[in-house]
């Protein structure tokens, strides 16, 4: 990742460059920058008032190292702070005393070198090798982000980045770290099984594991101390690098320097803790090693009090303390004035620095008055109590603390169930929905409460009808969870629950999640219930609204049900059309895509389809299929539709009465239809050579004559009243004398004929 420069402030990078080629306002800007990181070292080391010039003396080595070519190219903060920390060092050696001596062969060596105990200890880790290893970019951006805790944004124009690019340098930076230090380690590693785990530490730490990698990890580091220190301090690598990496590059006054940084003092002891729960939390086997840890915390944060808490340096670099001190003696007791009777002659007068008895008064001299005052110089020391060990409060995450077992495929009993009093039970139920099992495994002799947790999506409900053999159960008024309490937290019993197969819902409406806690263990697993698509018949409903003669009338009706969505999908044959209407109440509906879409899924409104009755076709062309789709189920009914028939009912062919004739000079046929009113109707009339058609033309009716004279066309959209028509006649018989009528309706059609004028006059 190439430097950006961010807002025109140039990087620590470009600076250092710039001094390197002689320009010296590029170090000013650096010394702007860093200059109170170096007084608040600087003030770890020597006194307040000399803490400018110790600063001020390691820029200036800084500077000579960039201009001789060396010095750091992109962390110039932790270079300024290890500068800081050297001066201070050389200073104390130029100003040791000089010792006067014949014998010169003694200090004719190598200068000793000034060794940090903390750095050395450090340095010879794995946790240093490994930051040693990383590119200095990411150095550089894991110290101003862990050590010095500075955010993003104001380390931004230090790398010549923007904040997101210091987010993502430090995530890469402290990935690279923690498999940097796993490499150190895999040098080591003698055992396959050792270096299976120790391979698998990183992402451990982090949780990437699943569940069977992580009880193996557990279990090994259970058994094997060596893996377990490991952990321990990849642990410390990936919580802690403030207080590995501020030891590394500043010796012990690095504590201080952090503790300065926050303001307080407290900060260290807030390491402590937080070393101890870090050591402790992971895991209740993991105590042993923990100790280790806890060791060298007390004693760096020891180390750093020492410095934080003293303004001038450390005298034991040029006066080393003995290793033992020497006790001294007791001070003398005071001067008392002796008893009138004097001790007889012979008695040695006691020595001032002797330790004698004193003389003992005679029974007739009242006791010495300096007694009472001499008691209080060897007073009763008061016990100091000690500091009760805090009690971890912090949860653990042990992934083998709950379990749920899946069921096996067709609804059976799950694995494992078949020693299980209860499980012939649940294989008669099966039908009844989808089993699971629940096991809780506690750490031996465990006292602490088992609770369980359940939630379940939209498409689930409880799966429990009662409470299970050793458990007490409450489900939650929300309608979505409840909680189990096991009454025998030592050994909990498995526990079974059944959930009745989802109709419908997303994959997160049909998974339940499950939570175990027991103390300050928990563990949490969900599962998602499979329900592939299925037939339902008794699903789709499709019904005969009313008998029509003349169109077919039908119901669509789905059955109600919990699911988010409801489809139908009409397809029909050549002969038929489109059966809904616009805007059908509950529904919305596409011609185009032969689809209708439920506006309430869980109880669908019935859907009007209305078939014209089909002119002729095959029975194909004149067959629908609906499907219908609501969740997981679906089912498809189907019908073929009658076309039109005969009715011998549907036509007659009226004579007038002879009182109301209109016409008498002509012939009068009314053409009547039964059943047909409101409905569209179409007349074929036709006639023989001896008869002519006057007059058809009553309201309502429209009457077109085709190129053959002797045939017509009467059609009424609407049908409400007769239509009369007027013939002229020759004298004849037969055919030349014949009237046929044809009517239609949409789903009948009659034919009748009459002779004009009749074979048999009329009464009249």
């Amino acid at each position: 990742m190439e430097p950006v420069p961010v807002e025109g402030r140039p990087s620590d990078a470009e600076l250092i460059a710039r001094v390197r080629s002689g320009d010296l306002e590029a170090y000013g800007e650096l010394f702007a920058r860093h200059h109170h990181a170096a007084e608040r070292m600087a003030r770890q080391l020597v006194p307040a008032n000399d803490a400018d010039d110790l600063a001020g003396d390691a820029f200036a080595k800084v500077l000579d190292a960039l201009r001789a070519g060396g010095g750091p190219d992109v962390s110039f903060r932790a270079y300024l702070l290890t500068t800081v920390r050297r001066v201070h060092v050389d200073r104390i050696r130029s100003g040791r005393k000089v010792t006067a001596t014949d014998d010169i062969a003694a200090y004719e060596r190598e200068p000793e070198s000034f060794d940090d105990p903390t750095v050395t200890g450090f340095e010879s880790g794995a946790a240093a090798k490994a930051f040693a290893s990383l590119p200095e970019r990411w150095q550089a951006v894991l110290w101003h982000t862990e050590v010095e805790g500075e955010k993003p944004a104001a380390i931004a124009p230090l790398l010549g980045l923007t904040a997101n690019g210091v987010s993502a340098l430090a995530y890469r930076a402290r990935e690279g770290l923690r498999q940097a230090y796993l490499q150190q380690h895999l040098a080591d590693v003698a055992g396959d099984r050792c270096r299976w785990t120790t391979e698998r530490l990183g992402a451990y730490v982090r949780g990437g594991l699943t569940k069977r990698e992580n009880r193996n990890v557990r279990e090994h580091l259970d058994d094997c101390a060596k893996c377990t220190a490991v952990y321990l301090e990849l642990v410390e690598v990936n919580s802690a690098l403030p207080a590995l990496l501020a030891p590394a590059l500043l010796g012990t006054a690095g504590l201080g320097y952090l503790a300065a940084a926050s303001g307080a003092k407290v900060g260290l002891v807030g390491f402590f803790v937080t070393g101890w729960k870090k050591a402790t939390e992971n895991s209740t086997r993991t105590a042993v090693g923990a100790g280790a840890v806890v060791v060298v915390a007390v004693a760096a944060i020891m180390a750093a009090l020492a410095l934080t808490g003293n303004d001038s340096p450390p005298a034991a670099i040029s006066n080393p303390p003995s290793q033992q001190p020497t006790q001294q003696p007791p001070p003398n007791p005071p001067t008392v004035n002796p008893p009138s009777v004097k001790p007889p002659s012979t008695q040695p007068k006691p020595s001032p620095t002797e330790s004698t008895q004193p003389p003992q008064p005679t029974p007739t001299e009242p006791a010495p008055t300096t007694a009472p005052t001499s008691q209080p110089t060897t007073p009763t020391p008061t016990p100091t109590p000690r500091p009760t060990k805090p009690v971890p409060t912090t949860p653990i995450l042990d992934e083998g603390l709950l379990t749920i077992s899946a069921p096996r495929g067709g609804g059976s009993v799950p694995i494992g169930w078949g020693s299980i009093a209860w499980a012939p039970a649940l294989e008669a139920s099966a039908a009844a929905g989808d089993q699971w099992l629940i096991s809780i495994k506690v750490p031996a002799n465990n006292t602490k409460p088992v609770n369980i947790g359940i939630k379940y999506g939209a498409a689930l409900r409880w799966p429990l009808s009662g409470d299970p053999a050793g458990w007490k159960c409450v489900r939650a008024a929300d309608g979505k969870s409840g909680t189990c309490t096991a009454t025998n937290p030592r050994a909990p019993q498995a526990m079974p629950v059944t959930f009745a197969s989802p109709t419908g819902g997303s994959a997160a409406d049909r998974t339940f999640t499950v939570s175990a806690t027991s103390g300050r263990l928990y563990d949490d697993d969900s599962a998602t219930i499979e329900a592939p698509p299925r037939m339902d018949e008794n699903l789709l409903k499709i019904s005969v609204r009313k008998p029509d003669p003349d169109v077919h009338l039908r119901t669509l009706t789905v059955a109600p049900g919990d699911r988010s969505s409801v489809t139908l999908k009409i397809t029909y044959g050549a002969s038929l059309e489109w059966p809904i209407a616009a805007n059908p109440a509950g529904w919305k509906c596409s011609r185009a895509n032969q689809t209708c879409t439920a506006t309430n899924p869980a109880r669908p409104a019935p859907l009007a389809a209305d078939f014209a009755i089909p002119d002729g076709g095959s029975a194909s062309a004149r067959t629908y299929q609906v499907v219908a789709t609501a969740g997981l189920l679906n089912d498809t009914d189907q019908e073929t539709l009658r076309g039109i028939q005969f009715d011998e009912s549907l036509l007659r062919i009226n004579l007038p009465d002879p009182g109301h004739d209109p016409n008498p000079f002509l012939y009068n046929r009314f053409l009547a239809l039964s059943g047909a009113t409101g409905r569209p109707v179409t007349l074929e009339l036709s006639w023989g050579k001896h008869l002519s058609l006057v007059s058809a033309n009553d309201p309502g009716w429209t009457c077109s004559r085709s190129t053959d004279i002797r045939r017509a066309t009467c059609t009424t959209t609407n049908y409400k009243t007769r239509l009369n028509t007027e013939w002229a006649a020759w004298p004849g018989s037969g055919t030349a004398n014949q009237l046929t009528v044809t009517a239609t309706t949409p789903g009948r059609h009659d034919t009748d004929t009459v002779q004009i004028p009749p074979a048999t006059p009329p009464h009249r």
